[in-house]
């Protein structure tokens, strides 16, 4: 009998002191973190527009004309597709860009400026152009190319930034 109920009193302790019957406890307390503000990444790209100059070679009506900022990287930060029109030679036409994204003067600072023509015919167009980023703290990066031309044999170009 008294080994009996000494195996009652062990199988009773095995089960109120298993997970499933015991009483919960209080719960454990969270660890509270605190959140670290992320690093400042430094000011961030505003608006960004391009002046074209068109000097000896108009651009014609249908031909359309793709703009785009990048990272040094290549990562698209800002673009304007599309741009049609007439740009008569001595001419000028601003294009505002549309930003991506929240890219930061970093990220623009050391990229590149990329133009694509899409001419519907033979088209060679002459120009000269400048380029103006504004940032969150009111500084302003601005760049001019000059003697500058696209066409239809030479669509594209990459101009640093920097």
């Amino acid at each position: 009998m008294k080994r009996i109920l000494s195996c009652l009193a062990l199988v009773a302790l095995a089960v109120f002191t298993s997970g499933a019957f015991a009483q919960d406890q209080a719960p454990a307390q969270q660890a509270v973190v605190a959140q670290e503000p992320a690093p400042d990444q430094g000011p961030t790209l505003t608006s960004a527009e391009v002046k074209f100059d068109t000097t000896t070679d108009n651009k014609d009506q249908q031909t359309k004309l793709d703009v785009y900022v990048k990272t040094s990287d290549g990562h698209e930060v800002a673009k304007a597709e599309g741009n049609e029109g007439r740009w008569n030679k001595n001419s000028t036409h601003t294009v505002t860009l549309n930003i991506e994204g929240n890219p930061t003067k970093g990220d623009v600072a050391n990229g590149s400026v990329a133009l694509t023509l899409h001419p519907q015919r033979r088209n060679k167009w002459s120009f000269n152009y400048k380029i103006t980023l504004k940032f969150s703290d009111d500084t302003i990066i601005e760049k001019d190319y000059t003697g500058c031309y696209l066409t239809d044999h030479d669509p594209a170009r990459k101009d640093s930034i920097k």
